[in-house]
This record gives structure tokens, C-alpha cells and sequence, in this order.
């Protein structure tokens, strides 16, 4: 399978498979230097590139497929239950209070007194939910209503919203080689980015748009890259993890192509900047 990639890709990821490969950690959401001291310090002399892998949905035969996709047990407190915690959730100052204020009473009775602060704590928390189950009940009765209509009650009783429910959890299996596979079920499309250094030290970070963190380092690599490829091109190289879970290497373009959703948000520029900086990238359309 290596054979079918590029010279570079196949070497990063024996590299990785050595425990080689090592993170860029130039810069880090809500902190670090900014990208003109990044650009400037940086070395110049590294070979930089870019991975994009774009992730297409799994056939939908296959999530029962255990070669493609985990099944996973969950079990779950009772609707009921569920309601109550979200009434405390609502009040969380309140909830917070109501806790240490029943914690200092308790660990006073000589019968608590060999029970740890968190067991003791736990035994709080249920009996604040029980006590605000009339609250729940009426709620999950109001659901069922509205969701049910005329035939809520026949459903009540079926689904008996006092018992503890499992619900299965299917996630999919990522076999991409590392480190590809670290991946952000969230995302439809990760985008990489990677460093060589002249002692064939790889380095390299990863964006998305699932999270906070994801977002900074796309908006802040991606301009980062751009900036270098107005001194050498920087080649990215495109795969697509398909939907049988095969990872495809599609082609390589020779100079710096990025994603521009979510390159500014989490990561704060100027947007006169911003555009100065892309305007020679080539857009990916996803």
C-alpha cells in the first residue's frame, strides 16, 4: 500500500511508525507568538508541504460491520433522571450551594464520618435529584404529550421513563496509516501540515473544523504556509478516505492549495491582512 504514495508521504509515515514524527508547536490557541515572529524565525531551509484528506460517509451496509465500525453499549439513567440532572444543570450556582451547604451538616453526623468527601458528595447529589423528580415527571409527561398526542400514556408505559435505557453508539474505524488515523470524527476533511528539517526530522500539526483548537491551527498554519510558498511552492498532496475506509491518494499539486473555511475566526487577523496573504492560493472546494 505504501508503494502507492509519494516518496515524502511514505517516508513520514515510516517515520511516524518509528516514533519519529514530531509535533510543529509553534503556536497554540489563545496563546504563543504571532505569526509575523513565527514566519520570521522559522527555518527557511525545511522542506514544507501540505496533507489534505477528505472523508467521505461510510456506506451505510457497513456500520453494522465490525471490520468498519465499532458497536458500543451505552447504558443510560432513566428519563426521569436525565430531566432531573437537567433542572440542577439550569441552577448550577444554586446546586453548587445547596451541596457544600449539606456536606458541612453531614460530615458532622458520627455515622458519615468514614465515608470520603466525594462518596459523600455523590449521595448529596442523588438525593437533590429525587427530591426534584415531581419537577421531572411533569416535564417528560409534558414530552410525551406533545411528541405522542392521544396515545402518550400507551407509550408511557411502554417505554417506562423510571428505567435506565442502553442505547448503542456505532463509531467508525479510522485505518488510516498514523498519523492520518488520529482523527477528529467531527470532521468531514482534516488538513495537515508538515516540516522536514535537513536531519530528516519530520515535524508537522493538524486542522480541522471540529473544535476550537482544530480551527486556530488551520487559520494559523494555513497563513503561516501561505506565507512560505511565496518563497518556494509548498506541494500538497490530496487523499480521500473513502466509503469502504480505504485511504486514496488522489494527486499532488505543486504549490500550497488549503480549505479556506474556518482559516479566520479562531485564529484572529486582520481580514485586509488575511486576504494579502492567500491571495495566490488555490482554494479547495469541498
Amino acid at each position: 500500500m505504501l508503494a502507492e504514495y509519494p516518496e515524502i508521504i511514505t517516508e513520514l509515515i515510516k517515520k511516524e511508525e518509528s516514533h519519529e514524527l514530531r509535533h510543529l508547536d509553534l503556536s497554540s490557541f489563545m496563546s504563543g507568538p504571532s505569526l509575523d515572529h513565527v514566519f520570521e524565525k522559522i527555518d527557511k531551509t525545511m522542506t514544507f508541504f501540505s496533507v489534505y484528506v477528505s472523508m467521505k460517509h461510510l456506506e451505510d451496509e457497513l456500520w453494522e460491520d465490525s471490520r468498519y465500525a465499532e458497536k458500543e453499549k451505552v447504558e443510560l439513567c432513566s428519563r426521569v433522571e436525565e430531566e432531573a440532572r437537567k433542572y440542577w444543570g439550569d441552577r448550577n450556582r444554586e446546586h453548587l450551594k445547596l451541596i457544600d451547604e449539606r456536606y458541612e451538616t453531614l460530615k458532622q453526623d458520627p455515622k458519615y464520618k468514614d465515608i470520603k468527601e466525594w462518596s459523600l458528595k455523590d449521595r448529596i447529589i442523588d438525593d437533590l435529584n429525587r427530591e426534584v423528580y415531581p419537577i421531572a415527571i411533569e416535564r417528560v409527561k409534558e414530552e410525551y404529550q406533545e411528541l405522542y398526542e392521544d396515545e402518550w400514556e400507551e407509550y408511557w408505559e411502554k417505554e417506562d421513563p423510571f428505567k435506565e435505557r442502553i442505547e448503542y453508539r456505532y463509531n467508525r474505524r479510522y485505518e488510516m496509516p498514523s498519523p492520518f488515523n488520529h482523527w477528529d470524527s467531527r470532521n468531514p476533511w482534516q488538513q495537515y501540515y508538515f516540516a522536514k528539517n535537513q536531519d530528516n526530522l519530520f515535524y508537522y500539526d493538524q486542522g480541522g473544523s471540529g473544535s476550537s483548537g482544530q480551527r486556530y491551527n488551520h487559520g494559523f498554519y494555513g497563513h503561516l504556509f501561505a506565507l512560505l510558498n511565496r518563497q518556494n511552492p509548498v506541494p500538497t498532496y490530496f487523499f480521500t478516505y473513502d466509503s469502504h475506509n480505504s485511504f486514496i491518494f488522489n494527486r499532488e499539486e505543486k504549490g500550497l492549495c488549503l480549505n479556506f473555511f474556518d482559516l479566520v475566526g479562531n485564529f484572529h487577523i486582520d481580514g485586509k491582512e488575511s486576504r494579502q496573504i492567500l491571495k495566490d492560493i488555490k482554494r479547495i472546494e469541498y
